[in-house]
């Protein structure tokens, strides 16, 4: 009776010992599918043509305005989805001209150069703890 009293506290042990070293592991799953999500839109906004960031049904709409979708960031173990929600904006550097949010002059910005941040925000939420990441490309031309 007593091997068998230690033999279930060892078994009761060993298992809280492998809960605890799973719990680290989901969340680093989950913060490499957010980050390559976050790569994806990094790219997008690297490879949209500049005439497209600057539309007015761009993906991308000027700051204050913003663009909310949710997405499906990818799949846990077990098939579990991971949901997401990304909000878009742009937004102007000072030093464009007026005509294109900012605020330069032709002493300022002698090149013409318009320059964009174009942000995008992903929100997701593990167990009840939300979570945001960010990523910011400038934009050029």
């Amino acid at each position: 009776m007593m091997s068998l009293s230690v033999l279930t506290v060892l078994g009761l042990v060993l298992l809280k010992l492998s809960l605890n070293i799973l719990s680290p592991r989901q969340w680093m799953l989950r913060q490499t599918v957010t980050d390559a999500y976050m790569s994806y839109e990094r790219s997008y906004a690297e490879r949209i043509p500049f005439e497209n960031l600057l539309a007015n049904d761009s993906p991308w709409p000027v700051y204050p305005a913003t663009s909310t979708t949710a997405v499906a960031i990818g799949r846990l173990p077990g098939g579990t989805p991971l949901i997401g929600t990304v909000v878009r904006t742009r937004i102007p550097d000072t030093g464009n001209y007026p005509i294109d949010g900012g605020s330069g002059t032709v002493a300022t910005n002698p090149a013409a150069m318009k320059v964009w941040k174009a942000q995008s925000v992903l929100t997701y939420t593990v167990g009840s703890k939300p979570y945001w990441k960010s990523r910011t490309v400038l934009r050029s031309q």
